[in-house]
């Protein structure tokens, strides 16, 4: 099994505390390591090799210095299932649309046919190379004037469809906004950093720890995704086979999506899903699958005092009070 970590933030940050953490993965992943960043934002820096990052120099060398600084990185730790361990076959891959550079690393193995890429064609002999030229193909056919939502939509589509072939988790970015899909394979977690940053956070690997508020700016803004924890902070398991965007540090939602959020953050005490449809403007139906989409996402959370199930009308549910920093910096940015 390969292991994924991705990190979105709405400034240029180093990387080296909690990637640290993540190379020691690479004493069971022994295959390869990559990390993918984007120093202008647009342009990806690859760097890996077909060998264990704990035995890398390199690795060695990033980890302690402030070289990989990006809004947006990816990286990898590999376990070999298809395909050589060679360069080629190493995670992150990249390829070039409408004038930016797409990275993805995969975790899982699909089984059975995979549709023959059209246009991108695959350099190494991996499975995960393959579903990343296809996807890229569907995002080429969609043209250069696509909007983010039909981009998400079709990103979220094939992972769907390729999830039926085995395991799917993947990391995947064009520099700007980060996707991630967790398909129902091992896990997928991710951690949100907002200020202010006071506590003390250690690594799950090694005796190792660091004070957030000297690491963090009062105005920075992080989420870290990985395959497992890295940290002892509060990490949030993803949905599954449902594709999660994040840019500048933030989870982005529907514009209804946020009008529920925030009318349960406003309110006092728990909320009935029958007074969130009223008081929001959406139909019950509507308003009961929002409401559930955000208890997946880890952002709300039902009365344990509730005698009806999750979906009834009387379910109540308020804001997961571990996340109440994370959610107000995200209903802020969206006024």
């Amino acid at each position: 099994m390969c292991e994924l970590f991705g990190l979105s933030c709405n400034k240029p940050v180093s990387v080296k505390f909690t990637w640290r953490g993540f190379l020691k993965r690479g004493r069971k992943h022994r295959d390869g390591w990559g990390i993918a960043f984007y120093p202008d934002g647009r342009s990806a820096c690859i760097i890996k090799e077909p060998k264990p990052s704990v035995a890398s120099p390199m690795a060695s060398f990033l980890k302690s210095t402030d070289l990989v600084r990006s809004k947006v990185v990816i990286s990898h730790v590999r376990k070999a299932s298809k395909g050589s361990i060679t360069y080629s076959n190493t995670h992150p891959f990249v390829r070039e649309l409408f004038g930016r550079e797409w990275v993805f690393a995969h975790n899982g193995t699909l089984r059975g046919q995979l549709p023959e890429p059209r246009f991108y064609e695959p350099v190494g002999e991996t499975d995960s190379e393959r579903a990343f030229c296809v996807i890229m193909d569907r995002l080429r056919e969609l043209g250069k004037d696509a909007n983010h939502d039909e981009i998400r939509r079709v990103i979220e589509a094939t992972a769907k469809e390729f999830s039926e072939l085995g395991g799917f988790n993947f990391l995947m970015s064009d520099g700007e906004r980060l996707y991630a899909f967790w398909s129902g394979h091992t896990s997928l977690y991710y951690l949100v950093r907002v200020p202010p940053h006071q506590e003390i956070a250690r690594l799950k690997d090694e005796d190792f720890e660091i004070d957030l508020s000297e690491l963090k700016g009062p105005d920075e803004m992080a989420v870290l995704v990985a395959t497992t924890p890295l940290t002892d902070e509060h990490w949030t398991h993803f949905p599954r086979r449902k594709l999660l965007v994040f840019k500048n540090g933030l989870l982005e939602l529907s514009e209804k999506a946020r009008r529920v959020l925030a009318f349960i953050r406003r309110a006092p005490h728990r909320v009935a899903i029958r007074n969130i449809a009223t008081g929001t403007g959406l139909g019950l139906e509507e308003a009961t699958k929002i409401v559930l989409e955000l208890k997946s996402l880890g952002l709300l959370k039902q009365d344990r005092r509730d005698v009806v199930g999750p979906e009834h009308p009387d379910a109540t549910y308020f804001t997961e009070p571990r996340v109440r920093a994370f959610i107000d910096v995200m209903l802020s940015c969206s006024e």
